[in-house]
């Protein structure tokens, strides 16, 4: 459906203002973890849930529309192999130029710890993954095609935002970048081409990325050293 002129610069002032939000939260965090680095596991979680409160609360008390307006569609049975399935293609992209490099994934073996690796892929899955696929291919995305219809242009938007917003934690390499943009490009591609348009396929693929890069590859290095 056609966006009036308001409603497009309404739309344009949700991006930059929730954006700006996400900037400023970005750096209280990062503050918090450095000088109180005790509480990094809640700041984590803090971080993650509270943009979503906003946003759940935005939508449907404010706007007054209906979730599935941001993607937030019911989860079906299917959605979890397809989910999995998107998120292994992700990290199978991700690591073949490291496999042409003829990378030593030594460095990254890590010891399994039964414990760490319940709550990192808890984490992984309930916070990384629901909600960075609802703030930047829910909200952020919709807001995007509202103000601009070409596809292509909201994507490549949702990689700069989605780049930005980690950007405490990269190291502004070719290789982070590369990830970023082509998970950010898988997830959008399989989002447009759904019928049913649901961002949980989505969260299940983004969480199951992460928990291979950072729990399962690692174990598995070490496994085999």
């Amino acid at each position: 459906m056609n966006k009036t002129p308001s409603q497009k610069k309404k739309a344009f002032l949700e991006i930059i203002l929730f954006f700006l939000f996400m900037m400023i939260l970005t750096a209280v965090i990062t503050f918090a973890e450095k000088f109180l680095p005790s509480t990094g596991p809640l700041i984590g979680v803090l971080f993650y849930l509270f943009p979503c409160v906003i946003i759940l609360f935005y939508v449907s008390k404010v706007e007054k529309t209906p979730f599935s307006s941001i993607g937030l569609i019911r989860l079906r049975f299917q959605d979890i192999p397809a989910g999995l399935l998107l998120g292994f293609c992700m990290f199978v992209v991700q690591q073949i130029p490291l496999l042409i490099m003829k990378m030593d994934y030594s460095a990254y073996a890590m010891t399994p710890e039964p414990g760490y690796i319940i709550a990192t892929s808890l984490y992984c899955f309930l916070c990384v993954g629901f909600a960075e696929e609802l703030i930047f291919r829910g909200f952020i995305l919709h807001r995007t095609l509202s103000v601009c219809p070409s596809k292509i242009l909201s994507v490549v938007v949702n990689i700069l935002f989605f780049y930005a917003i980690h950007w405490s934690s990269m190291q502004f390499v070719f290789g982070e970048f590369y990830n970023l943009s082509t998970n950010v490009i898988i997830l959008c591609i399989y989002l447009f081409r759904s019928k049913r348009k649901s961002l949980f396929p989505l969260m299940i693929a983004h969480g199951f990325y992460d928990t291979l890069t950072s729990v399962l590859l690692p174990v598995f290095v070490y496994l085999i050293q």
